[in-house]
């Protein structure tokens, strides 16, 4: 029988699961507490963004938006709910990586996004492999 830590899978999403998760939290955190970070990934920067698009409440939905990828981010992290936190996440990269690509371009705009939604959605029908809390909690 192979151990968890010898699949080449189990690594392959944990290191995927480690990667996804600290860029959501790293951009969601300045979004979420309006900590001014100096890039686009700021509350301001997203508020005019959901402005643009004409959504309701738009500086309220930026702080939802981050602080869900926040706390999908911590959750991608210890792989605990992985597959909902992909989910959210996903459709945040997918509404993103669209408004960019008919806004601006692919390379150089959409690209870093649609890249997320794709680890996302992997992350989302695998889950998160054998080295997250779920695992260790659920089959005990």
């Amino acid at each position: 029988m192979t151990q968890p830590w010898e699949s080449g899978a189990n690594w392959g999403l944990f290191f995927l699961r480690l990667g996804i998760g600290l860029i959501f939290v790293a951009h969601g955190y300045p979004k979420m507490t309006g900590v001014e970070s100096g890039t686009k990934a700021s509350r301001e920067g997203l508020t005019n963004s959901i402005r643009r698009l004409g959504l309701p409440f738009p500086r309220h939905l930026a702080i939802v938006i981050g602080t869900i990828q926040v706390f999908g981010g911590l959750m991608l992290l210890l792989g605990l709910g992985t597959r909902l936190a992909a989910s959210l996440l996903a459709v945040i990269m997918l509404v993103a990586s669209t408004r960019n690509f008919v806004e601006k371009q692919f390379v150089g705009s959409a690209d870093f996004p649609f890249s997320l939604l794709a680890s996302l959605v992997a992350l989302g029908l695998l889950g998160g492999g054998a080295f997250g809390l779920e695992t260790f909690l659920y089959t005990r």
